[in-house]
């Protein structure tokens, strides 16, 4: 999905075909699809929420990041809720990142 939303410029349409990049180099719209569509305007948020592992229980806000490798640092910052304001940090860990898992 991250890739793909640079070939939209960040306008993920609601239909794009997964064809294999041996097949494509990048992702086929939908001739009629909606670009932005409104569920797929809210993908990248939720991308974030999982990368970031964040999940809230009761007043608080659980942060487990599970970063992509090769991504480096994620950050969302002030964020809002029973729990107050609180920052969510994330680092990949893999070789792009001078580590090793």
């Amino acid at each position: 999905m991250l890739a793909a939303s640079r070939y939209f410029d960040g306008r993920l349409p609601e239909a794009f075909a997964g064809y294999a990049r041996t097949l494509t180099e990048y992702p086929v719209e939908y001739p009629t699809a909606c670009s932005p569509q409104a569920w797929s305007a809210g993908t990248p948020l939720l991308l974030l929420r999982v990368m970031l592992g964040l999940e809230p229980q009761g007043e608080h806000l659980i942060i487990d990041p599970a970063v992509p490798s090769g991504m480096g640092r994620i950050e969302l910052l002030d964020i809002p809720g029973r729990w107050g304001r609180v920052d969510a940090l994330g680092r990949s860990r893999g070789p792009q990142d001078g580590r090793d898992g």
